[in-house]
């Protein structure tokens, strides 16, 4: 004879080997095939509570087979709203039935709940507009290498026949002037940049198209191709090129094309004596008003002459009329006929810095706030999108999403763009992936559409029945002050909002108050895990026995692997809508089932075996004594380990629960060493108690699976109790 402490061991001293024990027991195996098969053909709780064998399942899994019977009760259950506090199953003390109730994905209907399909993630949603915003900078730093080529190489040409010939100069000189250099007649383009343009009949002025004959004015050629004295262009035509270039391929905006003003700015500024050479050159003009806050398509050019020969000595003054003009006047030096007296310059450096922080801090302002314009118009449409033909057919927000991407909208191809938003990015066949282009590949991963253009369920780093499962555990484990539930509170918001906008591993252990609220909830707080160890428990395939969480002795965090969806190479994996039970549900079933019936099997040859299997595994829910006094067989196991007598049960539940909050600390019970301590002290007692019950080590290898139901008549008394704070 052995005893019951010994008997416990052999369970839990190779934990995976039991469960393929009891995994090899025919019947077990089949009703767990059984449920696996038709758990996903429910659409309803009548479907659920119909197929008794699916019913009875899941209620022994939860430990509630004694209440299989009730099924009223039980659908009460399954139809309670979880986030109502004043819910039937939120108002009960017994938190199986509030585990049971969010291991499934019923309405209050009655109906499976269809789940929210989006278009976008909120992960995806907020790259893509990071993507629009560095657009602004991805552009710019490519126009400005086109520019910094077109400039030196544009310096040398001695001819238009180079240009011609020069396929990376033609482009971005036709470009800046709205041709497409692609279906250009390099002949004919020749004829336009050595037109005469005060000749009506040049080729230049015959074609009806004001493009051609600015694209003439912007070079210095003679009739027969040479270049005019001076070179093929002027300062001030190449900075019109440029600017253009940059206008043309969306880079208006950027750093490099504010730089780019600047330093045109202030190579024409040395040569000005007076206001009409500043007016003369309008790149000047511009560039000082926006300095100073002004829009220059609002603003004369008498306009700015007054202020700019305004005395600010005066208040009557043109340019004391407003701030910008007082600005604008102070940050030049031309006296109030308009010239620059002996040996005062246009500026001093001092005035030329302030110009310059202006611009760049006017420019950035106007640039952000047309961007805030075009993301917010993008937020609040992207919601109202149902279908990929929806995203298609508004221009704004498809626009929106090429940008983002680094594409134009002008020259991709609708119907390629469509088949690339379809695309799985995950499948290396897939259209987008056989792009090989990386832009098409993110495309395609930044939505949601399946094969038939609607969208799918989003990525989750975590289930909704998982969420509500941890955020359970984690209150579980909050002290009973106010304070500390008020924190608690904070945080299970924080982690609520946030762990549905984390689609990878490395992005959750980065945020260290997420790991945090996990390795609490899961009771591993203060043990230190790496961040490699938590990586590899987050992603085992817990169907795997040689998986990381199936190896001795790594079993104990096979909760935390089971409560997250990520796949083997840290990234979430999408869900899958309109089912009753979520796959990590539905995994988690079987496992309480498997747990469950090897409980039984050691109860029915020892029942102190199975109290004892029992009370380790519920041991870290427990937060109170009134957690004991409302199981009836964590109170036994409790009681017995005590040594109190059973009269106490006749106590008053108050006396009861402070009885043995006296004698206990339950933080012990996180603690997996004190609470092998503590199943040891009730063992013990328990063999003292019933020395009949000790079984032999045959018995326990060949011992039938008799069931020994407990829990199945909560005290009255306790289910009125209102859990202690």
């Amino acid at each position: 004879m052995i005893s019951t402490f010994i008997s416990y061991r052999f369970y839990t001293a190779d934990f995976s080997k039991s469960v393929r024990q009891t995994l090899a027991d025919p019947m077990v195996k089949r009703e767990q095939d059984y449920y696996r098969a038709n758990i996903g053909n429910v659409t309803s709780i009548d479907d659920f509570l119909k197929d008794q064998r699916l019913y009875a399942y899941a209620m022994k899994a939860h430990g509630l087979e004694d209440m299989t019977y009730a099924k009223a009760f039980m659908r009460k259950v399954l139809e309670s709203d979880l986030t109502d506090a004043n819910s039937f199953v939120r108002k009960m003390v017994d938190p199986r039935y509030q585990a049971f109730a969010r291991a499934f994905n019923f309405a209050p209907d009655g109906r499976v709940a269809e789940g929210v399909t989006i278009v976008q993630d909120s992960g995806d949603l907020e790259a893509t507009v990071g993507l629009y915003s560095e657009q602004r900078l991805r552009k710019g730093s490519a126009s400005m290498a086109e520019a910094e080529y077109y400039a030196a190489r544009v310096a040398t040409l001695t001819s238009v026949d180079q240009l011609v010939a020069d396929p990376r100069l033609f482009a971005y000189a036709l470009t800046a002037y709205d041709i497409d250099a692609t279906i250009a007649s390099e002949p004919f383009i020749r004829a336009v940049l050595t037109s005469d343009l005060g000749d009506p009949d040049s080729v230049a002025n015959a074609i009806d198209d004001v493009r051609y004959q600015r694209l003439a004015a912007a070079f210095s050629f003679e009739a027969d191709g040479s270049v005019a004295a001076g070179g093929a262009q002027t300062l001030e035509q190449l900075a019109r090129t440029v600017e253009l270039y940059y206008e043309e391929t969306g880079a208006s905006a950027s750093p490099a094309a504010a730089a780019f003003r600047t330093t045109v700015f202030d190579t024409l500024a040395g040569g000005i004596t007076n206001v009409d050479d500043f007016l003369a050159k309008p790149i000047l003009r511009d560039y000082a008003l926006v300095a100073v806050g002004l829009d220059p398509i609002y603003v004369s050019d008498a306009m700015v002459r007054d202020a700019l020969t305004s005395d600010l000595g005066d208040p009557d003054s043109f340019a004391n009329s407003s701030d910008s003009y007082r600005l604008l006047a102070s940050l030049f030096n031309f006296n109030t006929s308009g010239e620059l007296d002996p040996g005062v310059p246009m500026q001093t450096l001092e005035q030329r810095d302030l110009l310059v922080d202006g611009y760049f801090a006017n420019y950035e302002n106007k640039a952000r706030a047309s961007e805030d314009l075009h993301t917010s118009d993008y937020r609040f449409m992207i919601e109202l999108m149902t279908s990929v033909d929806d995203v298609m057919r508004d221009q704004r927000v498809y626009t929106y999403i090429m940008r983002a991407f680094g594409l134009d909208a002008s020259q991709e191809s609708t119907t390629k763009i469509r088949q690339v938003l379809l695309s799985d990015p995950s499948d290396p066949f897939s259209y987008a992936n056989q792009l090989r282009d990386s832009r098409y590949t993110a495309l395609a991963g930044a939505f949601n559409f399946g094969p038939d253009g609607k969208p799918q369920g989003p990525l989750r780093a975590q289930l909704n029945s998982s969420v509500s499962e941890t955020v359970a555990l984690y209150t579980a484990t909050l002290g009973e002050f106010d304070f500390q539930k008020e924190a608690g509170e904070a945080e299970s918001k924080y982690y609520s909002e946030t762990i549905d906008t984390i689609e990878t591993v490395d992005q959750l252990l980065a945020n260290s108050r997420l790991a945090a609220y996990v390795t609490r909830a899961f009771g591993m707080e203060g043990e230190q895990l790496s961040a490699q160890t938590l990586k590899q428990i987050l992603t085992s395939d817990i169907d795997d026995p040689t998986s990381f969480v199936n190896l001795k002795p790594n079993t104990r965090f096979r909760a935390m692997a089971a409560a997250f969806n990520f796949d083997a190479d840290g990234t979430a994996k999408r869900v899958v809508l309109g089912l009753a039970q979520d796959a990590n549900a539905v995994r988690e079933t079987q496992d309480l089932y498997i747990r469950q019936t090897m409980e039984q099997k050691a109860g029915s040859q020892n029942p102190g075996v199975r109290l004892a299997l029992y009370f380790e595994r519920k041991a870290s829910s427990i937060t109170s004594a009134y957690s004991i006094l409302a199981d009836k067989a964590l109170l036994e196991v409790v009681m017995t380990a005590l040594g109190l007598p059973d009269a106490i049960a006749q106590a008053d539940v108050d006396m009861q629960a402070k009885l043995i909050a006296n004698r206990l600390d339950f933080a012990d019970f996180k603690d997996p060493e004190k609470i092998e301590k503590f199943i040891s002290r009730f063992s013990a007692l328990y063999d003292i108690k019933n020395p009949q019950q000790s079984p032999s080590i045959p018995s326990l290898l060949l011992g039938d699976t008799g069931i020994v139901g407990f829990g199945d008549d909560l005290l009255a008394s306790i289910q009125a109790v209102q859990i202690r704070r």
